[in-house]
């Protein structure tokens, strides 16, 4: 969406709405038997690449999934493991970095 002149001002409600129907959907995936969603990394709070090249995984995670997906995630004591591999996942279905967790 192209940025208006004269006096009618940019509509960024407008250019995120344009930009989540054309994103589809986001990433799912099943752990413990519930169904997790994230959206598409476009829609991803900006919080969230300064925490990941930090290495802080926890509080990116859950801007990511949001608090209450996050507790649910946490109530099943997830390992580093598990982390980096839905980490690992999610950044292969974005389009982010190599896919293996590195940006």
């Amino acid at each position: 969406m192209a940025a208006q002149r004269g006096d009618a001002p940019f509509d960024l409600d407008a250019a995120r709405a344009a930009r989540r129907e054309a994103s589809g959907e986001g990433f799912r995936f099943k752990w413990g038997k519930k169904v997790y969603e994230c959206p598409p990394a476009k829609e991803w709070p900006m919080t969230v690449t300064a925490l990941l090249s930090e290495g802080e995984l926890s509080p990116a995670l859950e801007a990511i999934l949001g608090s209450k997906q996050y507790e649910a995630f946490m109530k099943h004591e997830p390992s580093m493991g598990d982390v980096e591999d839905l980490m690992s996942a999610l950044a292969k279905f974005s389009g982010i970095g190599d896919g293996a967790g590195n940006s």
